[in-house]
């Protein structure tokens, strides 16, 4: 499910969970960037950001290295730092506060009426509706089963339900430089206000904890052990030696497991006994090329290009419409250019728009959020 419920802390309280990252240049506005962070599953009317938690997103120059994996230079990231104030009683309304550069501070209030809009920086911050979609049911039940078990159609587990949503808009020449990177690395954070500062949930791009590191019984090294909060604890772009060897083995575990829901093998292990995917998914972030216009159709595309040895097409990154399960189901099944494999669910009930702040208007009546039922497997 995206990364929504992703590890026993962030089910205890929402305000913490991230749900999903999106960065994409803004369609029809050449040279401004977008980077859209969710959070708060299931939000009902009413919930709101809390005043305790620092909401983070950096933006990383990054390359393509001599082993043709994406890497971010993390020492030059540029962080986007989001704070709320308590909600006011006579309005409902938060105040917040976007601190980024050595010194640019942006106030603005959530909601429609309280976004910023400005040459160099716009901001919005409230509750929309969940732009993701996905058969949870099914997928879960494909792991467990060892078997695809997508039906046609499938069921949306996210149908109806809202997030807060934090959006900024940036101009690229301005915040990230003239002279900058074409390539930019993507991550999100949810931090503890103070010092020291603990990190509670990080995000780089969709199903890496709930799908690609869940415990599924493959992974001998690790057995029975839940990593998702081991692996939110790590800096995003400087992680551990020990922890990534940790994760290493899931992935190598999880994603051979994958390959043969087929009875294919479209990823052969490396000489040094890895699966192909495993050294590209540790660096955990949304890749874009910000020389590129935007694109409907561009995850995990820069990636693709460096492991084939062939040129990306699009500008990569995250777009919010994008059926991202069907696309990740599709390679590490079948590679790059293997059948197609699709949940069954192709869009969200209301796709998001092409216009700032682009989340689909909040749904007044959702449904509860049933974690629970949506995490157990069916028969």
């Amino acid at each position: 499910m995206s990364d929504h419920l992703s590890s026993l802390r962030a089910m205890q309280d929402p305000v913490i969970d991230l749900t999903d990252l999106y960065f994409f240049p803004v369609p029809d506005v050449p040279g401004r960037l977008a980077v859209v962070l969710n959070l708060f599953p299931g939000a009902q009317p009413g919930a709101a950001f809390s005043d305790a938690v620092l909401y983070r997103m950096r933006l990383a120059p990054a390359h393509i290295g001599t082993d043709a994996v994406v890497r971010a230079r993390g020492e030059d990231a540029i962080a986007f730092d989001v704070t709320f104030t308590d909600i006011e009683p006579d309005t409902g309304d938060q105040g917040g506060a976007l601190s980024y550069g050595a010194d640019r501070t942006v106030a603005f209030r959530t909601g429609e009426k309280g976004a910023v809009r400005g040459p160099e920086v716009s901001v919005f911050a409230g509750l929309r509706r969940d732009p993701f979609f996905m058969d949870v049911q099914s997928e879960i039940r494909t792991r467990a089963t060892r078997r695809l078990a997508f039906t046609a159609p499938g069921v949306d587990a996210v149908a109806g339900q809202n997030v807060l949503s934090i959006v900024l808009e940036l101009d690229a020449d301005a915040v990230l430089g003239t002279a900058r990177s074409a390539l930019w690395a993507a991550v999100g954070e949810s931090l503890s206000q103070g010092v020291p500062t603990a990190r509670f949930e990080r995000i780089g791009r969709p199903e890496a904890k709930n799908v690609l590191l869940s415990v599924n019984g493959n992974d001998t090294v690790n057995a029975s052990v839940d990593l998702r909060d081991l692996y939110n604890l790590d800096d995003p772009f400087d992680v551990p030696p020990g922890s990534a060897a940790s994760y290493r083995a899931r992935l190598d575990a999880n994603l051979a497991m994958f390959d043969q829901l087929d009875d294919a093998v479209a990823w052969p292990f490396t000489d040094d006994h890895h699966h192909p995917l495993t050294e590209p998914l540790l660096h955990d972030h949304l890749v874009l090329d910000t020389t590129k216009p935007f694109g409907d159709h561009g995850y995990l595309d820069i990636e693709r290009g460096a492991l084939t040895g062939q040129p990306h097409e699009t500008c990569g990154g995250r777009w919010l419409n994008e059926d991202v399960i069907d696309l990740l189901y599709s390679v590490i099944v079948g590679g790059w250019h293997g059948t197609p494999v699709s949940d069954g669910v192709d869009s969200a009930v209301i796709p998001a728009t092409r216009a700032f702040p682009y989340l689909a208007q909040a749904n007044p009546d959702p449904p509860v959020l049933d974690a629970g039922a949506i995490l157990a497997p069916s028969p």
